[in-house]
């Protein structure tokens, strides 16, 4: 049987794990960037919704149909306040359209990261067989690299099922103790932390990833 080869040559020399998924990585980082700008454009969206939206609720809440007023004022502040029903109605439905997509692009970020991530971990298992040949890479905290690769990946592949394995915790509470309360898994139930483990590696460009990926022998 002829052997597999990982991939073509390159420049007189057989390709890296690296090399062969380049193009993937380089994809993926691209439409985890574009994402995340979509996300950033829907958040201030939402904002400037919601604020519309208390500048209705005020308008409504604060219209005056006393009594005491003559009928033609009465008529007109009941317009105002008709308006300002319908303005706020109107605002309640941009805000849950908007925060619909704001859930479906973060989702998505997490996603796409979540493929990074597991590239880089299925580069250790095919080039070192395993997590303990891997060399070990910078530490990230208290964590080195291979382990902060390997464990997000794990929890990134397993959040829906509400726990994880010892060395996901432990990674997650080192990551957590270092770098604050967003690598918190209590805080963040049933969700992807691989955005957040993604920008910790500085991967939202291909050289970063590149460079580790080479210090962990990819």
């Amino acid at each position: 049987m002829t052997p597999l080869v990982l991939g073509p040559l390159r420049a007189g020399r057989q390709m890296s794990y690296t090399d062969d998924t380049e193009f993937a990585i380089r994809n993926l980082i691209d439409l985890a960037t574009r994402e995340e700008a979509a996300l950033a454009e829907k958040v201030v969206f939402l904002n400037t919704a919601e604020q519309r939206l208390k500048v209705h609720q005020w308008d409504f809440q604060t219209s005056d149909l006393n009594e005491d007023f003559s009928d033609v004022y009465v008529m007109a502040a009941f317009a105002r306040a008709a308006q300002a029903a319908r303005e706020r109605d109107g605002a309640l439905r941009e805000i849950d359209v908007l925060r619909a997509a704001v859930g479906t692009h973060q989702v998505a970020v997490q996603a796409i990261c979540g493929s990074i991530l597991q590239i880089a971990k299925q580069g250790i298992s095919l080039v070192h067989g395993g997590l303990a040949a891997a060399p070990q890479g910078r530490l990230i905290g208290k964590s080195y690299l291979k382990d902060v690769v390997w464990q997000a990946r794990n929890q990134a592949s397993h959040f829906d099922e509400g726990s994880y394995r010892s060395p996901v915790v432990s990674l997650f509470a080192a990551l957590e103790e270092s770098h604050g309360n967003s690598f918190c898994l209590a805080a963040h139930p049933r969700r992807s932390l691989a955005r957040q483990v993604v920008h910790l590696l500085g991967w939202t460009t291909y050289e970063g990833y590149l460079a580790d990926a080479r210090a962990l022998g990819l």
